[in-house]
């Protein structure tokens, strides 16, 4: 399911039941993705004999480079329960970037790569990471239901979030974020 798509991004919701298989598809864009539960898969390319099978944790981050490595495939689900990942294709690089790591408190570097960082954000309830500068265009993915109060120059906004659930930032802002939930 598509969640969005912008000039610099296009943000898609997989889910596949226990024992189903996609059919065969095409990436031809450097791609992040989040595994939003653990799932077990089997992953056949096209036109290649045998397939990779393995597991990946909830949380479980991966890039993979299709642009310069275009990919054929289909996937099979083999857990129990639902596959659940959001994906990302990087279409364009932002006007805005950040030359080095962020360091802000509550984040961790979780992955990096020529086209992007990835960051976990874990504020314990009541937490807040006072303020932040991210000055770079962004995707929050949630992993765990959350309570969270953002306060920019705008204004402050608290919204409840479900795993899966994606925000987009399209430009450079200073907010702090805090834990209002559990």
């Amino acid at each position: 399911r598509r969640r969005f798509e912008t000039d610099l991004v296009r943000a898609y919701d997989v889910e596949i039941p226990p024992g189903d298989t996609t059919l065969y598809h095409r990436h031809t864009e450097d791609t992040f993705y989040v595994a939003v539960n653990e799932a077990t898969v089997r992953d056949r390319t096209w036109g290649e004999e045998g397939e990779r099978t393995g597991t990946a944790p909830a949380g479980s981050l991966l890039c993979r480079p299709h642009r310069s490595r275009p990919l054929i495939h289909e996937v099979h689900n083999l857990g129990p329960g639902a596959m659940r990942l959001i994906g990302a294709e990087i279409k364009a690089d932002p006007p805005a970037t950040a030359g080095s790591a962020l360091d802000a408190p509550g984040h961790t570097l979780s992955l990096e790569r020529d086209r992007l960082r990835a960051y976990e954000l874990a504020l314990d309830p009541g937490e807040s990471t006072g303020e932040i500068h991210y000055g770079f265009a962004g995707l929050t993915v949630f992993l765990t239901i959350a309570t969270v109060s953002v306060r920019t120059a705008e204004g402050t906004v608290t919204t409840i979030h479900a795993p899966g659930d994606v925000v987009w930032r399209p430009d450079p802002v200073r907010l702090t974020i805090t834990n209002v939930g559990e």
